[in-house]
């Protein structure tokens, strides 16, 4: 509260360099600034809706918002929109636009007629031809193919140079910003024509989204060309591979591999089992044969001997073979379909009837009724030979079969590996395809994104066109008004910390260390000139009053020093006021002055412990001693600590010296416990209140200064 009472003190001790120094520079900034030129200021807002727009990956499961990559795209964009292709386009359609609408004589919504003027003025003549009234496109295409990286093409320099409306160093100047962390981006610019501010964003706002398309697609478009141009590849090589499976599937008769092979497998192991089945049949009927041939051998030879018997033979062995043809393989290669096997095996039968009776009558005509014995064996034997005709041809049938199978394998077995390897290529190939389509589908989906992205980035604020220009002479003014006022304030600060004046009892204290006893005014010239007595009364007054405190009559005389470190603080002056003052009450009061006695030179008073040893003072109530300056002649301490008062008078406008603080260290020393005061003399009349007071005059004015500088603000 004290360092705030002080900073308000100091504004009013400073309240004349306060008011009258910014009030100086204003006018000077107001002088300065009358011909300032007019700015008018154009803004839009952008919607990005990079982070919050809707797109195709925002309604995937799982899908989140990565900051990260939103901040990236947000910064992108800007570096977009200030990038200088970005602001050469600009630039270029911004010309075109003027040199089309402008008018010299009348300002319109495009260019004011004087900055039309200015610019068809320097513009050659031969880029003056390139201007297509009826197109600005064309006038574009033009002043593109006109330009050339030359500082003597205009075009060039137009962007290149430092033409206020048209140049890179004056585009740049637009203040492109993220609206806190939204998805919006402001864009600020301002010139001296209200036409060429609006324009230029309402150019910017459509050039800066063709450029973000033209980047953000391009890479797009690459990588979807790419892969589309792959996967065409890859069709046409998996077409061809499965073409060509087809047509060797088509060549060597391949229904089903795996099947067929299978077939085959279980063909020549269900032909091998039969076979062992036939053979043991076969074995066992040719066995019987042979035995019951070597019993009746002569009617075996006559029997076969027989020609009918032997025709019949055949018959029956070729009727066999095709019957075992049809039930082993279940088809007939030999005989027509028509011929079921059921006709066939009547046919045999009744072969083998008609060769069982070509025996019996072989044996009628040949054996008499002596060999009936043998008729027996020639049945039995019938039987075994036609059986074992029969597993004959079914063996023969087997073996056919057999040798077939191992035609199979050796033709199935190349074409196993050969199909292995066209299913492994075009597997191999279907999946590159489908990992291409994938890859095609998800930059397809970028590529959509981006889109969706591109048709958000939209103006929820367009631009306006400025009707009135922006007050920067206003802003000017204030500025330097504000750092005026704000320069003096700290000025003034700077010193209050630093100035080691003693000036107040504030800063007294903060320097010295030490209870300021009271402060004495100075004497006015002018304009409290005839308060002077007054104020010298009160001071005086106050004085008295302070001390008083310290006075202890009971024990004799109270002595009171007056000292100062050097000489000039007005130690006499006190201590005339104060035996007027007191003697006026009634009180015996000696003054002891260095001025009338010179006693700091004497050997009494340099070895002295007491002033009564020097002067008679039993008669007085209060003895006032006026000590020579301590820089000149010191005290001795008894002196000092039979005081009741020491009093050191210091002027509020001296600095407070390392042998001031010296001085008084010393002193405080000498003087033990024996209080030690300071008084201030020559202080201001508002640091001197602070002891006494309010002083006059008494107007209502000073009363309501008084009143704010000691913080009554609603005390009546």
């Amino acid at each position: 509260m004290d360092f705030l009472h002080q900073l308000v003190k100091m504004i009013y001790r400073r309240r004349y360099w306060i008011v009258i120094l910014p009030l100086f520079t204003t006018l000077l900034a107001i002088y300065s600034t009358r011909n300032i030129p007019k700015t008018y200021e154009v803004n839009t807002t952008i919607y990005t809706g990079i982070a919050s727009g809707f797109t195709i990956e925002s309604g995937l499961e799982g899908a989140r918002v990565d900051w990260s990559s939103v901040k990236n795209g947000i910064d992108n964009l800007i570096s977009i929109i200030m990038s200088k292709s970005t602001l050469r386009n600009v630039s270029l359609r911004l010309y075109a636009q003027h040199m089309i609408y402008g008018d010299s004589l009348r300002d319109n919504n495009y260019i004011t007629a004087e900055n039309f003027r200015s610019i068809y003025r320097i513009t050659p003549y031969e880029v003056r031809q390139l201007i297509d009234k009826s197109s600005v496109d064309k006038t574009i295409e033009n002043l593109n193919a006109y330009e050339r990286s030359s500082p003597k093409n205009f075009v060039y320099g137009l962007f290149n140079w430092y033409h206020r409306h048209y140049s890179y160093n004056s585009l740049k100047d637009i203040v492109v910003k993220r609206v806190l962390d939204s998805d919006m981006i402001d864009i600020e610019y301002s010139a001296d024509d209200p036409g060429v501010a609006y324009h230029t964003l309402l150019l910017l706002n459509s050039e800066f989204v063709k450029q973000y398309e033209v980047l953000r697609f391009g890479q797009t478009n690459s990588v979807i060309d790419y892969f589309r141009n792959e996967l065409s590849q890859l069709e046409k090589r998996l077409k061809s591979s499965e073409d060509s499976l087809t047509l060797y599937n088509i060549e060597k008769r391949i229904i089903n591999y795996s099947e067929q092979t299978k077939q085959v497998a279980d063909l020549s192991a269900k032909y091998a089992l039969e076979y062992m089945e036939v053979q043991l049949a076969y074995s066992s009927a040719d066995a019987a044969v042979s035995n019951l041939e070597k019993r009746i051998e002569k009617q075996i030879k006559i029997i076969q001997n027989n020609t009918q018997f032997t025709e019949k033979i055949r018959e029956m062995a070729a009727l066999s073979s095709q019957i075992s043809r049809i039930e082993l393989m279940g088809r007939d290669s030999i005989i027509d379909r028509g011929i079921s096997i059921g006709s066939l095996i009547k046919q045999r039968q009744d072969i083998e009837s008609e060769l069982r009776d070509i025996t019996s009558s072989i044996n009628e005509d040949k054996f008499t009724k002596e060999g009936v014995a043998s008729v027996t064996f020639v049945e039995e034997w019938i039987n075994e030979y036609l059986l074992r005709e029969k597993t004959r041809a079914q063996l023969d049938v087997i073996n056919e079969i057999v040798a077939d199978l191992q035609d199979e394998y050796t033709y199935f077995s190349p074409i196993g590996s050969t199909l292995k390897r066209k299913e492994r290529v075009i597997d191999f190939t279907e999946k590159s395809y489908l990992a291409i389509l994938e890859s095609l589908n998800a930059a397809l989906m970028r590529q959509k994104t981006l889109q969706m992205t591109s048709a958000n980035l939209k103006p929820i604020d367009p631009p306006l066109f400025p009707i009135s220009p922006s007050s920067k002479r206003r802003i000017i003014i204030l500025i330097v008004f504000g750092s005026t006022i704000a320069f003096i304030a700290g000025f003034f600060a700077f010193l209050e910390l630093f100035d080691r004046t003693i000036r107040d009892k504030f800063r007294a204290e903060r320097l010295i260390g030490t209870t300021v006893l009271g402060a004495f005014p100075k004497k006015f010239l002018f304009q409290y000139k005839r308060y002077n007595a007054e104020y010298e009364k009160i001071a005086t007054n106050t004085l008295a009053n302070s001390i008083i405190p310290f006075l202890n009559p009971k024990e004799g005389p109270d002595i009171i020093n007056f000292l100062s470190v050097e000489d000039g603080t007005g130690k006499s002056r006190l201590t005339r006021l104060l035996y007027d003052y007191w003697t006026d009450r009634g009180l015996k009061i000696r003054v002891i002055s260095w001025h009338d006695e010179e006693p700091a030179i004497s050997r009494d008073y340099v070895i002295s412990q007491n002033l009564s040893n020097i002067y008679d003072i039993d008669n007085y109530d209060i003895i006032l001693v006026e000590h020579r300056a301590l820089l000149k002649s010191a005290v001795p301490a008894g002196l000092l600590k039979e005081a009741s008062l020491n009093l050191l008078v210091l002027r509020s406008d001296k600095v407070w010296r390392d042998i001031d603080k010296i001085i008084f260290e010393r002193l405080t020393k000498s003087a033990d416990r024996s209080p030690l005061q300071v008084y201030l003399t020559n202080v201001s009349r508002h640091d001197v209140e602070t002891f006494t007071g309010m002083l006059p005059p008494h107007s209502f004015l000073r009363k309501l200064i008084y009143k704010i500088l000691q913080f009554g603000l609603t005390s009546n």
